[in-house]
């Protein structure tokens, strides 16, 4: 079935906007654990029993630790950065949730023409939902780690889901050109993505280990909190060397082939993707874990991912 190319085209644009808020609610995401506001709304979907939340202690009650202390959780003293940080978060969170909602509407118009879109759509929307339930569920439980971390792999879920809509509705509307590549860069390109999702995995491992640490030994430590890691970050670290050296070997091959120039730009996006991502990594493991560079760190891996997806979907691309 023939679709009209603008109506494709204003698709494509709400989904890339919808992409780019997935990379904001990571990012924020990733702020509210390096400044340790993850608590800093010790309630949910409100923040102390507001929509909109307090920027000083008297707008509460004398009580207010007592009031929201879960069970066996303690309120923490109460800290305006770290309340709106957290904030911050769940304000980005909503809109992309209303995105998702839109084109999860307007995805009714391709069922015919790609049935996909629709399906990756639907798909994507009862994901966000599922990802607000256990936003509240990680408030509730204190930050615990594990609830933490599958957060962060179903952000990456939505983030790959996000990736292959814009591709198949570009696909659609005749953007895409057939990519002539050696069969080792379709290999590489899943051996590459396989690599970093295990990365991704120790790094937050790694991450925990971290935070259990500050938190038992308070931040004045931090200096030595690096010296006190288990196996995770020393097979991150190493792993890291392994990573960037058959990412390098893809990219090598994508622009010594007959590709496309923007899956050649997309190769060397990634190379300095993974170079930028390489440094913070090494700031943070030999600078004392500047809190700056975790999001950061984390940021560009996340960022790596999506080129990396992009690229399969590119390569593995059918005529």
């Amino acid at each position: 079935m023939h679709m009209n190319s603008t109506t494709i085209q204003r698709f494509i644009r709400l989904a890339q906007v919808t992409l780019i808020f997935v990379y904001l609610v990571i990012i924020a995401g990733s702020v509210v654990r390096a400044t340790g506001s993850g608590m800093g709304c010790p309630d949910w979907p409100k923040c102390f029993g507001h929509w909109v939340p307090p920027t000083d202690v008297s707008q509460l009650p004398e009580n207010y630790r007592d009031i929201y202390a879960g069970e066996h959780h303690a309120v923490a003293e109460f800290n305006a950065l770290n309340t709106w940080v957290e904030y911050g978060n769940r304000l980005f969170g909503a809109v992309l949730g209303l995105l998702i909602f839109i084109q999860f509407i307007l995805s009714f118009k391709f069922r015919k023409a790609d049935k996909r879109i629709f399906t990756l759509s639907f798909i994507e929307f009862i994901l966000i939902g599922f990802q607000g339930w256990l936003g509240a569920k990680v408030v509730s439980s204190n930050l615990a780690p594990v609830k933490i971390t599958t957060h962060m792999v179903v952000a990456l879920i939505i983030l790959a889901i996000a990736i292959s809509i814009i591709q198949r509705a570009k696909k659609l509307n005749g953007e895409l050109r057939e990519n002539s590549v050696d069969p080792l860069v379709k290999k590489l390109s899943i051996a590459v993505l396989a690599f970093t999702i295990v990365q991704i995995m120790l790094g937050t491992q790694v991450r925990e280990e971290v935070d259990v640490l500050l938190k038992n030994f308070d931040a004045v430590f931090r200096g030595e909190v690096v010296d006190h890691l288990g196996i995770a970050f020393k097979i991150h670290r190493t792993f890291s060397l392994a990573l960037m050296a058959v990412n390098g070997w893809l990219i090598i091959k994508i622009l010594k082939s007959n590709a496309t120039d923007i899956l050649k730009n997309k190769g060397k996006l990634l190379a300095a993707t993974l170079i930028c991502a390489f440094a913070a990594g090494v700031i943070l493991g030999y600078f004392a874990l500047p809190p700056a560079f975790q999001p950061i760190h984390f940021l560009l891996a996340c960022i790596a991912f999506g080129l990396q997806y992009v690229i399969i979907l590119r390569v593995w691309k059918r005529g």
